[in-house]
C-alpha cells in the first residue's frame, strides 16, 4: 500500500482531496473494545484542521470524543483506489443531524484495486440478473469505464433505484460503431450514485482482453 504524506516539511498537499467529492461514503472502524464499524459520508472539511462526516448508525455514545478511528473509502477512477487513514474523533454533534468532526489526517495510505487502468468511455450496454433460476429483466445504460477484468455500468437517468445488490449478472454490449456484440458474465461488487446516476462496479467472471482496445 502506498503512503501519501499530507502534512510534512514540504507543506500541505491537497491533491488527494481532489479525488474525494462531498458525499463520498466512508467506512469508520473505531479502535474500541468492540471494534465498532459504521458507514458515513463526507460533508465537508477545513484543510489541515478537521473532516466533517455524517453518520446514521447509533453505535456511538456521548463519550466517543477522543476515540481513534480507522477510515476507509473507495475512489472509482482508472485503476480504482482504496484510501485509508487514522484519525481521532474531536467532537460529536447529535442534533439536528449526527455529525462527527475528525482530526485532519497527517498520512493517507492508498492502494490500487486493479492491476490495469480502466478506460473511460461511453458504450451502450445492458445488464440483467444471471442466476441459476434464469435471467431477469434487462436494464439499459452505458459502460463508462472498462478493463479486461471489469467495468462500471451507469443506469439510464430514468432509473429510480439507488442501490444494487451483490448478485451475478450478464452484461450485454452491442455497439456497431466499435464492432462489439458480446455478452459477459460477472458479479456486482459495489453500487453508488455518481453525477445523479446510479452506477455499479462489475467484476467479470473471466478476463476479456478484447475490451482493452476500445479507446
Amino acid at each position: 500500500m502506498q503512503k501519501v504524506i499530507v502534512q510534512g516539511s514540504s507543506g500541505l498537499d491537497s491533491q488527494w482531496l481532489e479525488k474525494v467529492p462531498v458525499g463520498t461514503r466512508i467506512e469508520v472502524q473505531l479502535l474500541d473494545r468492540q471494534e465498532s464499524r459504521f458507514h458515513s459520508e463526507l460533508i465537508g472539511y477545513r484543510f489541515g484542521r478537521y473532516l466533517v462526516i455524517r453518520f446514521d448508525d447509533t453505535v456511538l455514545t456521548n463519550s466517543a470524543n477522543g476515540l481513534v478511528a480507522i477510515c476507509r473509502f473507495l475512489v472509482e477512477q482508472q485503476l480504482g483506489e482504496c484510501f485509508a487513514f487514522k484519525s481521532e474523533i474531536i467532537s460529536t454533534v447529535w442534533r439536528p443531524d449526527k455529525i462527527l468532526y475528525l482530526a485532519f489526517p497527517e498520512e493517507i495510505h492508498r492502494r490500487a484495486l486493479r492491476a490495469k487502468k480502466r478506460l473511460t468511455l461511453e458504450i451502450p450496454a445492458s445488464i440483467q440478473l444471471n442466476s441459476e433460476k434464469g435471467r431477469g429483466k434487462p436494464f439499459d445504460g452505458l459502460l463508462i469505464d472498462v478493463s479486461p477484468g471489469g467495468c462500471r455500468f451507469q443506469f439510464e437517468e430514468s432509473h429510480t433505484g439507488r442501490k444494487v445488490n451483490l448478485l451475478p449478472i450478464l452484461v450485454s454490449i452491442h455497439c456497431q460503431q466499435r464492432g462489439l456484440d458480446m455478452q459477459v458474465a460477472g458479479m456486482v461488487r459495489n453500487s453508488r450514485m455518481q453525477d445523479g446516476h446510479l452506477t455499479i462496479g462489475i467484476q467479470f467472471s473471466e478476463a476479456q482482453p478484447v475490451l482493452e482496445n476500445l479507446v
